[in-house]
């Protein structure tokens, strides 16, 4: 085997293409897992705010439901008092 200078840079080429090919590639692969994750963790956000928003509407109800069983109970109150 000849060892030269056209050999040495014809290497140096071919590991710098090699290299730059393996960069695209573990960034594609990177960027493909950050969007899974993205999407999962929106997804996750999505049911976590559907889930509270239930309990509000669920206490929303509940706080009426009170209000009217004391409303009726408030104006007999006021009567005795004053």
């Amino acid at each position: 085997m000849i060892i030269d200078a056209k050999s040495i840079v014809i290497t140096l080429i071919v590991i710098v293409v090699a290299c730059m090919w393996g960069i695209k590639l573990v960034r594609r692969f990177a960027l493909q897992i950050a969007q899974e994750n993205h999407d999962a963790v929106v997804a996750m956000d999505q049911a976590e705010e559907q889930e509270r928003l239930k309990k509000e509407r669920a206490a929303d109800a509940a706080a009426s439901a009170a209000f009217l069983r004391v409303e009726n109970v408030l104006p007999k109150a006021t009567e005795t008092i004053g």
